[in-house]
């Protein structure tokens, strides 16, 4: 299926790298995303094919329209124009990605059975850094099954230091034998 929602993130991503705001706008989705999660109503009324793309729009800038600068509002109106409001969150996500992209920041999945401490994030990402010779964001999620551990994930690797891991490998070997 093709992302519909990725040419609008690239392009606010460019105007946003041309103008030094991608970090501006970076905050401003993560809010556009944070209110479409609080509202899931919000997010059935940007995606109703009853509503016209002006009352989206309009609601959408009664919404936000004192808290973005101009630049982002106008981004605001084209999306609604073009019958994606609905698809803000998937933006969002699309930027956050190009954003890391461009400044070589590699996304890793970590699982563990237990919450990771700050200090035991801090920590791995070092670890990870110098492992994978770049910047790390760490995406941490908790997946009580896996006994104790963790399972790390980059773009090319999983890395099982599971219990539930060794247990399944040790499972296969003596079925194996």
């Amino acid at each position: 299926m093709v992302d519909k929602s990725l040419p609008f993130a690239q392009a606010l991503l460019s105007i946003g790298q041309e103008s030094g705001q991608e970090d501006a706008f970076l905050e401003n989705l993560v809010t556009v995303k944070e209110v479409f999660k609080e509202n899931p109503q919000l997010a059935s009324v940007m995606n109703h094919p009853a509503i016209s793309n002006a009352e989206k729009e309009k609601m959408l800038l009664e919404i936000f329209n004192n808290d973005f600068n101009g630049s982002f509002v106008d981004f605001l109106k084209v999306v609604c124009r073009h019958s994606m409001a609905g698809s803000l969150p998937s933006i969002a996500d699309d930027y956050s990605q190009l954003l890391d992209e461009s400044r070589h920041i590699q996304t890793v999945k970590v699982t563990t059975a237990a919450p990771l401490d700050e200090m035991q994030k801090q920590k791995l990402a070092v670890v990870l850094e110098q492992k994978l010779g770049g910047k790390v964001k760490l995406q941490c999620s908790i997946d009580e099954k896996l006994i104790a551990g963790m399972r790390i994930q980059t773009e090319d690797s999983v890395m099982d230091a599971t219990y539930l891991g060794q247990l399944n490998k040790m499972k296969e070997q003596l079925s194996r034998s």
